[in-house]
């Protein structure tokens, strides 16, 4: 049987359907032969999980005796013989023929859960700045698995990165609700905080007034810096904090530290921008 997820190789195209491939999702490779019984007995299991897994693995077959030099490529001397591909190399053999809820055990022992599967793609589209999709994502990883508190706070950082604001607050404080708060959650919790203390004192615009009539008022700097960080304008946050991180040797030095922190956590984690603003921030600072 043949389909999208159930396939023949050959050595000629063994780089693109099983090295390159691998890449992206696992490979499962059968080394078998029509006159092996125990392979006739193993592959329908395959088959059918193959297409239970709908695309979360591919089942690639390989004919040992029209591919000797791929069965002695993997040293194969007795068949079936079936491994797992991830990332171009083999990370997991099946220990000869078993029923088909021990090879369902062994085949999720290394390809992700669908939660999984989603909170990747959410990490993905996050890294490219699509907030939206990375909402959605991150929200099917939540609705599969509600108890991984990583999925939750991924939720309510793609929430916050939306300005859906009360959504994000009520996920934070559902985990907080456990009596703690991993620092990813405290962070989205400080970013809350800040937003409200931006909006309560009057935005970017009352901001940038009181400093024009106080130029030398550090805290006034911060307050800015905090303002200019809700419309996500993080490198004029950033700046301006590291000056005052620069300058300053009183209680307000820590302040900026502080709000630097909290901007840096909004820019996400996998942000290179705040990779390089955390460097200069802990130089400036010790």
């Amino acid at each position: 049987m043949e389909s999208q997820w159930i396939r023949t190789t050959t050595a000629e195209t063994f780089r693109e359907d099983v090295v390159e491939q691998s890449q992206n999702v696992p490979i499962v490779v059968d080394f078998w032969a029509e006159w092996c019984q125990p392979c006739q007995q193993l592959m329908p299991l395959l088959e059918k999980l193959a297409a239970e897994f709908d695309g979360r693995f591919i089942l690639m077959k390989i004919n040992v005796d029209e591919q000797p030099e791929l069965a002695g490529a993997f040293g194969v001397q007795s068949i079936p013989f079936v491994l797992a591909m991830i990332n171009g190399q083999p990370v997991s053999q099946l220990p000869g023929v078993m029923p088909e809820p021990e090879i369902r055990k062994w085949l999720e022992s290394f390809i992700p859960s669908p939660a999984v599967e989603a909170f990747n793609a959410g990490v993905e589209a996050e890294a490219a700045e699509d907030f939206a999709t990375a909402e959605t994502h991150f929200a099917q990883a939540v609705a599969l698995d509600g108890e991984t508190s990583q999925f939750r706070i991924a939720h309510a950082r793609a929430l916050l990165q939306l300005d859906r604001e009360q959504e994000c607050r009520e996920i934070i404080e559902d985990l907080e609700g456990r009596g703690f708060l991993e620092p990813d959650a405290e962070s989205l919790k400080e970013q809350l905080e800040l937003r409200a203390n931006v909006e309560d004192s009057g935005g970017i615009t009352t901001a940038k007034a009181a400093l024009e009539a106080d130029p030398d008022n550090l805290t006034l700097i911060i307050q800015l810096a905090e303002a200019m960080s809700v419309e996500k304008r993080y490198p004029e946050a950033c700046e301006l904090l590291l000056d005052v991180v620069r300058k300053d040797r009183t209680e307000v030095r820590e302040r900026a530290k502080e709000a630097m922190v909290a901007i840096l956590g909004a820019m996400g984690p996998k942000s290179r921008q705040a990779a390089d603003y955390r460097r200069q921030l802990a130089t400036a600072f010790y």
